[in-house]
């Protein structure tokens, strides 16, 4: 009778070893852990200005790459009141930092206004390099942190030798200095440059 007995636990006990080897989750059907919550340290209004300001930039970029005389003017009044509009008053907590923004910002709106007086493809493509520098400066300096931006450079830009940069918001090398209707490359040098730098200014809540 204890043999039956002691027989019954036992396979009760593996009865038990079978459910919950069964119903375990297995490590390719684990949930993946709830990755934190990254919050921008700066407010909603502000980060809005600031992307309207990328994004004008971006369609202007673009514009260069395809060589596309006839919408320079209207992009570049589109940045023009971008940057009139930069929220940049929530800084003004931190005097320097904000002193600083300021200095940035008027030299990019300054360029952006060169940029749309320069005679010819060569001299605006100058001046974009400039503005772009000063533009990604702006956004360091300020800690941008509402999404990545891509510092990238052409390293034949002017005449085959000198550098030329832009921002992106992806790796992908999208080429304003050469782009897609080169007089001598055509598009072979669309994809000509590389990553230089990038900001993430990533903070977890």
């Amino acid at each position: 009778m204890k043999k039956i007995a002691l027989l019954v636990v036992l396979a009760l006990i593996g009865v038990f070893a079978w459910y919950y080897w069964e119903t375990k989750p297995k490590p390719d059907q684990e949930v993946n852990l709830v990755k934190p919550v990254k919050a921008s340290q700066h407010s909603a209004v502000f980060n809005k200005s600031v992307d309207s300001v990328l994004q004008a930039y971006y369609v202007l970029s673009e514009t260069l790459v395809a060589w596309d005389s006839a919408k320079l003017a209207p992009a570049t009044e589109k940045l023009q009141k971008e940057l009139a509009g930069l929220k940049l008053q929530e800084l003004q907590q931190d005097s320097a930092l904000f002193t600083s923004a300021l200095a940035h910002l008027k030299t990019v709106q300054n360029q952006t206004a060169a940029f749309g007086s320069a005679n010819g493809l060569e001299a605006k493509r100058r001046t974009f390099h400039e503005l772009s520098g000063n533009l990604y400066n702006l956004l360091h300096t300020v800690k941008y942190d509402a999404s990545k931006v891509y510092l990238q450079e052409c390293p034949m830009a002017f005449n085959d030798e000198e550098t030329g940069n832009w921002i992106s918001q992806t790796a992908d090398i999208r080429n304003p200095y050469l782009g897609l209707h080169h007089p001598r490359y055509k598009s072979g040098m669309l994809q000509c440059g590389e990553v230089k730098d990038s900001l993430v200014f990533d903070q977890v809540q």
